[in-house]
């Protein structure tokens, strides 16, 4: 799956795949995928990921995919019991997994206008904070759509879903 031929569909099953694969792991190679996959020679694990999706990115793509499966690695949980769960959950948007664990308006802001390497360093610094805290699978499809492709659709599906989460709180709050 190289750059130019990666669909969205492509993205969305080959997402859903490596989060279960991940969280099948053993800590080791997860703990290496937590750290820069690609540092030095890069985690075998990261190379395996690729080999078995049939992903064959370079250059900024291939950042974009290190991305995408270290926050992957960040967000499944620790340890090595076989029934551990996927970070991958399709039914809880994004969006309502960052307003339920206190992301703020600002960091949200600043996390949806980025772009590049500064979207991937935010990306990663909220998904470490995100892994802090309970419950924090939810559908890794939108970000791996607003990571590899930087897209604007990922983005707005975030803050609205964000903004309906912070909407639905205030109403139930005043009741």
């Amino acid at each position: 799956m190289s750059h130019e031929s990666t669909t969205k569909t492509d993205v969305d099953a080959t997402i859903a795949r490596m989060a279960g694969r991940i969280s099948h792991l053993e800590p080791g190679p997860v703990a290496s995928l937590r750290r820069d996959p690609v540092a030095g020679a890069g985690s075998a694990a990261f190379w395996q990921l690729l080999a078995e999706n049939d992903i064959r990115a370079s250059g900024e793509f291939l950042a974009r995919w290190a991305t995408v499966i270290q926050a992957i690695a960040i967000l499944t949980p620790k340890g090595s019991h076989r029934s551990k769960p996927s970070a991958h959950n399709r039914g809880r948007p994004m969006g309502t997994a960052l307003f339920e664990a206190g992301i703020s308006h600002q960091r949200l802001a600043s996390l949806l206008s980025a772009k590049g390497q500064m979207r991937r360093d935010l990306v990663l610094r909220t998904c470490r904070r995100l892994s802090a805290q309970d419950a924090v699978r939810f559908d890794l499809r939108t970000l791996a759509s607003f990571v590899l492709f930087e897209s604007e659709d990922a983005a707005r599906w975030i803050a609205r879903k964000y903004y309906t989460a912070a909407n639905n709180a205030a109403k139930s709050h005043t009741q």
